[in-house]
This record gives C-alpha cells, structure tokens and sequence, in this order.
C-alpha cells in the first residue's frame, strides 16, 4: 500500500506540471502574438518612412538635374535649392525609418520562454 500512496502522489504532481505547462505554452502564444503585432506595426511605420525617404531622394536628384540642364539661366539656383531640401528630408526620413526597424524580433518572448523553461526545470527536478 506504500508503493501505491506514492504513486498516487507523483501522478497528480506530473498532471499539475502538464496543465500549468499547458497553461503556461498558450499565456506565452499570446504574448508572442501581441509582441509581434506591435512588432509589424513599427515595421509597417519603418517602411513607410524608407518609402517616402526613397521618394523624397528621387525627387530630389530630379531636381539636382534639373538644375543641371537649368545652368545656363539663372532658376538653376532655385532647382538647386529645392533639390538640396528634397535630398536632406530623403536623408532624415530613411535615417528614421531605419532606425525603427525591428533588430531583434520577438526578443522579450524569447526571454521570457527561456526563463520559463529554466524554472520548469528547476521544478521538475
């Protein structure tokens, strides 16, 4: 009957570590989830910004050539001007989008799985 009371015992504590393990698997599906969500949506910001900084870019050496051909009467100046403007918003806004791009994705659920497991581990043993 000793052997039995034991087995008992070690059974519901194994189907306790299996459920709040289950548990614990879809809590972190979710974070994951709503991480990457958050995630997307910096990304989508990021390209929008290296987008229109593209844009910008190529309007703003359009004008530099304008310029160009414009040198010999005196609006090439004007060109200039505005070719310059042009290619320094395209400079800030590819700076910004690149600097919002995500570096390391889903990094605190990666943290967050990992000392999960350390103290599973910790308390399986």
């Amino acid at each position: 009957m000793a052997v039995e009371t034991r087995q008992e015992p070690t059974a519901e504590l194994f189907r306790e570590a299996v459920d709040e393990t289950r548990e614990l698997v879809r809590l972190e599906v979710e974070l994951a989830k709503e991480e990457l969500r958050a995630e997307i949506g910096r990304a989508k910001m990021a390209g929008m910004a290296l987008g229109g900084g593209a844009g910008a870019a190529l309007s703003g050496v359009t004008m530099c050539f304008v310029a160009i051909a414009m040198a010999f009467h005196l609006e090439w100046l004007a060109s200039l001007i505005i070719g310059g403007i042009l290619l320094a918003l395209a400079a800030a806004l590819v700076l910004g989008g690149y600097r919002a791009l995500p570096r390391r994705p889903l990094e605190e659920t990666r943290e967050r799985v990992e000392a999960d497991l350390k103290q599973l581990k910790e308390r399986v043993a």
